[in-house]
């Protein structure tokens, strides 16, 4: 049992015994993040990419707008940013489409789970860059699209900061 599979055992286990239900999706997710000046050591989340393999699922979200990433990294020019994001869309673009064809979809009956699941590893294992994946993560859910946005919405979009906050 690989490490992945037994931290997914271990979480199943775990919402089993809080009367999760069985219908859950073990996910694989990664933070896409931006950081221009690696000196500083500072970054943005700019994407999330999500794999819930047994459901044949495998999707991203990347960030649209961008101004407050401009303001932060300021002096760095957008165009950089602007031309980074596209190519990282095509990558993941083409890498869905490989892995839908090769593990999830294909000709056959049930997803290629370990193979799935070492795509994704590949896919953000730690590269040098301005655009890089943080640590891959884990979760359960319901419906993995849903799941992806709910990620989407609180790392890029920041969804939890209120007045009060």
């Amino acid at each position: 049992m690989t490490a992945m599979e037994a931290l997914l055992a271990a979480a199943r286990v775990r919402s089993a015994a809080d009367g999760a239900t069985m219908n859950e999706f073990a996910c694989q997710y990664a933070l896409l993040r931006f950081r221009p000046f690696a000196e500083t050591g500072e970054f943005a989340n700019v994407g999330v990419v999500l794999l819930a393999a047994e459901a044949g699922f495998f999707d991203f979200r990347l960030l649209k707008r961008y101004g407050r990433i401009m303001q932060f990294f300021y002096p760095f020019d957008r165009e950089i940013f602007v031309n980074g994001r596209e190519l990282f869309k095509e990558e993941l673009q083409r890498f869905a489409s490989d892995l839908r064809r090769d593990a999830l979809d294909g000709a056959r009956r049930e997803p290629n789970l370990l193979l799935a699941s070492k795509r994704l590893a590949e896919l953000v294992r730690s590269h040098d860059g301005m655009f890089y994946f943080d640590q891959q993560r884990f979760a359960l859910c319901d419906d993995p699209a849903t799941k992806l946005d709910a990620l989407y919405d609180h790392y890029c979009e920041r969804n939890f900061v209120s007045r009060e906050f």
